[in-house]
Formats: structure tokens, sequence, C-alpha cells
């Protein structure tokens, strides 16, 4: 759910920042420039500072929900036999250590990835 959480999260970033960089950016783009009696800013702000915003507020997005939701906790093992395996105590990891990596965030992280780049070359006709 974590990762789930986390994908959904960085999609709700980017489409916030795409409607931010025009709340916010086009206004002040304006208000340096002048009117914009022909829709040029607003196309430069839809194809340059829109994209870039969402980008960058998903992959914030993302770090945040990763940052606040807590990780699975590891699952208990059994104690094994040692008359099973009597090399297991040496390879085992010490008690209260996650011995593998957190897998929902690697999946977050590389689903966004993913996403950004597939976007991104799909904006430049790639």
């Amino acid at each position: 759910m974590r990762a789930i959480g986390a994908i959904l999260g960085a999609i709700a970033g980017a489409v916030l920042g795409y409607i931010g960089a025009f709340v916010i950016g086009y206004p002040i783009i304006v208000a340096m420039d002048g009117p914009d009696r022909d829709g040029g800013i607003a196309m430069g702000v839809a194809v340059t500072l829109g994209p870039a915003m969402a980008v960058i507020t998903a992959l914030i997005f993302l770090l945040l929900i990763l940052r606040l939701t807590r990780p699975k906790k590891p699952q208990t093992i059994r104690e094994p036999d040692p008359a099973e395996d009597p090399d297991e105590a040496l390879l085992r990891a010490p008690p209260g250590t996650n011995p593998g990596r957190d897998t929902q965030t690697l999946i977050a992280i590389g689903v966004v990835v993913v996403l950004v780049v597939s976007g991104i070359l799909w904006l430049n006709g790639g």
C-alpha cells in the first residue's frame, strides 16, 4: 500500500505542480513582461514552466509520502534447528535488523521515474 500511495501522491503532485505553474508563474511573468495579448506567455508556461514544475512537485510529493509513511514490519522468523543447518547461525542477520531492502520504496521510485521519463520523451516527440 505504501508504494501505491507514493505513486498516487506523485501523480497528484505533478497535477498540482502543473496547475501551480499557471496560478503562480503566469502572473509573475505577465507582471514582468507586460500584458499577454496573443497567448504567447501562456503557451510558454504550458510547455516549459508547467512540465518542469510538474516533475519537481511529483518528486517532492513522492519523497514526502515515503518519509511520512512507515515501512512494513519485518516478518518474524522461526528459530531454525541447528541440526538442520549448522552454518545458518553464522549467515543470519542480527535480531532487530531488516536483512532486505524496502521493496515498496524501490517499486514506487522506479514507477515514478519511468512515468517522468516517458512523459518527457512524449513531450519532446521521442
